[in-house]
């Protein structure tokens, strides 16, 4: 269950999109206080769980939904924008990541259960976001990540692992 894998620090799956607007900014938000696991904290994009028989593919489509109403991006379009799979570790939250890119310029309506706030900045002020206020760490690896990509072939993604159980 969702319970146990947070409880327990449990290894689970989850599709991440970076979203970014033809003015090349990145959308940021603020995680409610009422999630469970990083509650406030701002992030990049949407992040969502991947559940028990489902895709990557579908489970961004879905995070994109219901966490900012986010319509008609299908399953083939994301499967041809993976940028990286992250490999996370921590004592307290153990994920493998497929990372996604999008660009979107309509209307976004926030799920207030989900997110508190909302924007797009510039890169240069999600860096000082990032360097200023609470910001999930999993975003930040992935943020940083990102603006160190090189255009590699088509179909082709890298696979990062960040370990943070080992002192």
């Amino acid at each position: 269950t969702r319970k146990e894998v947070r409880e327990k620090a449990l290894l689970h799956r989850a599709a991440r999109v970076i979203i970014k607007n033809n003015e090349q900014k990145f959308l940021v938000q603020k995680r409610s206080l009422r999630k469970d696991i990083h509650p406030g904290l701002w992030d990049i994009g949407i992040a969502e769980t991947v559940k028990e028989g489902s895709s990557y593919e579908s489970t961004a489509m879905r995070g994109l939904l219901e966490e900012l109403g986010i319509i008609g991006i299908s399953n083939i379009q994301l499967m041809y924008s993976i940028l990286f799979k992250l490999k996370y570790f921590s004592p307290s939250h153990n994920i493998l990541c497929k990372v996604y890119y999008l660009i979107y310029n309509g209307k976004i309506n926030p799920q207030e259960e989900e997110i508190d706030e909302a924007k797009f900045l510039t890169k240069e002020e999600v860096s000082n976001l990032i360097e200023k206020e609470a910001f999930n760490p999993v975003g930040k690896i992935i943020f940083n990540k990102y603006l160190e990509l090189k255009p590699i072939p088509s179909n082709k993604y890298q696979i990062i692992e960040i370990n943070e159980t080992k002192g």
